[in-house]
Order: structure tokens, then C-alpha cells, then sequence
């Protein structure tokens, strides 16, 4: 029979230990091998941070209506605009202090897909404390259009 109760701070605190935690815990909607709440680490929970952020339209929440980028909007013009990589930066670290998210450095720079098409690429880099408990330091988030000209993105650990 399953174990219905749920996660017990005790059982994620082996894993995850509370002082390597700066950020608390996130359970997802997701169970892990055990059909226990899956609990991310920090570092993954940064990563979805982010891509909150990025795919946020400013305003979007009226309680931070600063918070939020609309890569979409950023997507179209990228090509004319080299500058653009860095505004991305700035927002992202901006917004990151703002919400008290640290132990990660973001980089963002162009590139372009097999198929030739120009992708947006951000890279998130974790310090020792932040990436305890993962298997990496470092993502990859690829953000660009597909073939049909719908939004298409591309998440890798290394």
C-alpha cells in the first residue's frame, strides 16, 4: 500500500540539508521513485525561477509589477539589436536580488540552432552551496522559434 501521508521534513533534510536550502523547499506536483512529493534543490528551484521570470509579462502580478521580462517581445527584434543579450542580463539580475534569489551567476549570448535559426541562449552557473545535491552546476536554457513560428524552448543540465 502507498504511503499517503507525504513528505516529512526529516526524510528531505538528509538530502537536502536546511543550511544549503537558502531558498526553503519546493514540492512539485510530480512524486519521486518512492511516490513521495518530489522535492527539487535549490539549484533547480533557481532554474524555474528563471524561466518564470523570463516568460512573465511586467505587471502580470499586480502585488511586483516590476517583476517579469516578456522574452517574446525581446525574440523578435533580436537580430537588429546586439545589445539586447545584455538588457536580458540586467533584468534577470535585477529582478533575482529583488527576490532574493543569490548563488547563481546568469550569462546570456546568441547562437543559432542546427537548423540555422537564431536561439537566444542563457546560461546559469551555481555555486557550491547553491548546486548541493545536484548533479550539476551549470544550465543551459535555449530559447527561440521553430519551424511553424511558435515559441520554443530547450532546458539541459551539464
Amino acid at each position: 500500500m502507498l504511503d499517503t501521508k507525504g513528505i516529512k521534513l526529516s526524510e528531505v533534510d538528509r538530502k537536502y540539508p536546511r543550511i544549503f536550502q537558502k531558498l526553503g523547499y519546493d514540492v512539485l506536483l510530480d512524486t519521486d521513485s518512492m511516490y513521495k512529493p518530489k522535492v527539487i534543490s535549490t539549484f533547480e528551484m533557481c532554474i524555474n525561477t528563471i524561466l518564470t521570470l523570463l516568460f512573465m509579462k511586467p505587471g502580470q502580478y499586480p502585488s511586483l509589477p516590476e517583476i517579469g521580462i516578456d522574452i517574446e517581445s525581446y525574440l523578435m527584434e533580436y537580430a537588429d539589436d546586439p545589445s539586447i543579450p545584455q538588457t536580458i542580463k540586467d533584468k534577470l539580475a535585477e529582478q533575482c536580488n529583488r527576490l532574493s534569489i543569490s548563488g547563481i551567476t546568469v550569462d546570456c549570448y546568441f547562437d543559432k540552432t542546427s537548423e540555422g535559426i537564431d536561439a537566444l541562449v542563457i546560461e546559469v552557473t551555481g555555486d557550491a552551496q547553491t548546486t548541493f545535491g545536484s548533479d550539476t552546476n551549470k544550465a543551459l536554457i535555449g530559447i527561440s522559434y521553430n519551424k511553424l513560428n511558435e515559441l520554443y524552448l530547450h532546458k539541459a543540465y551539464l
